[in-house]
């Protein structure tokens, strides 16, 4: 059974050391969920869980988590890191974000690193990447 279970492209569900399950929702952006009730839901929705699902397999289930505070809905906001391959962490939010999977978002509490989630995301912009590729496609 795996310790981890993606909901979207900005939840996900882990087990903790001591077997409790904490609902983590990636502090300071917004993936493109599937809008219940409607079809298709947005762009890039798969995208952005594949992508989330392959950063947590590729830290072998050993995430950082870093709370910053609880949601409406009990879920624990947080930064989500691992430890890259001889490098420093890899931040979720950020490789989403330069992907064009995420866009971020405001809210009353600022990140840690929400001024590099900003950077992040001005690299998708430039390179017109995921939902800023497709946003420009919606507009016409």
């Amino acid at each position: 059974m795996d310790s981890f279970q993606v909901a979207d492209g900005d939840s996900i569900t882990v087990r903790q050391t001591d077997s409790s399950q904490m609902s983590v929702k990636l502090c300071g952006i917004d993936a493109p969920e599937v809008k219940h009730g409607k079809s298709p839901g947005q762009p890039l929705v798969n995208e952005a869980k594949q992508k989330l699902l392959k950063l947590v397999a590729a830290a072998d289930n050993q995430l950082m988590i870093v709370p910053v505070e609880k949601d409406n809905d009990g879920r624990t906001v947080a930064e989500v890191m691992a430890h890259g391959r001889g490098e420093a962490e890899i931040s979720f939010q950020e490789e989403l974000l330069k992907n064009g999977l995420a866009r971020t978002r405001n809210s009353s509490v600022e990140c840690p690193n929400q001024l590099a989630f900003e950077q992040a995301q001005d690299i998708a912009k430039a390179s017109k990447l995921g939902i800023w590729n497709q946003s420009n496609l919606e507009r016409h």
